[in-house]
């Protein structure tokens, strides 16, 4: 249940921001653009989200299969050995 409550709450959020976003971007005179201006706004953003989420999904997976754990554990002993 608090999952769903906070992604109610992100997704209202989300919802507000771009709203703001819209509406100041609406304020603003003598800007203009073009169909090949907000397509690749629309582009660059929707690859910035895949980026982004890729390498969060690369992160948690990483940790969970413990790989980040067994290059520590290599510094560490690494680091021991450079102290004897």
């Amino acid at each position: 249940m608090k999952n769903i409550i906070a992604f109610v709450v992100a997704l209202v959020g989300l919802g507000l921001a771009a709203y703001w976003a819209m509406f100041v971007y609406g304020e603003i005179e003598g800007v203009t653009l073009s169909g090949h201006g907000i397509t690749a706004m629309i582009v660059g953003l929707v690859l910035t989200l895949v980026v982004g989420c890729g390498l969060m999904a690369l992160l948690f997976f990483s940790n969970k299969h413990g790989h980040d754990e067994r290059v520590h554990h290599l510094v560490d002993s690494a680091e021991d050995e450079d102290d004897k």
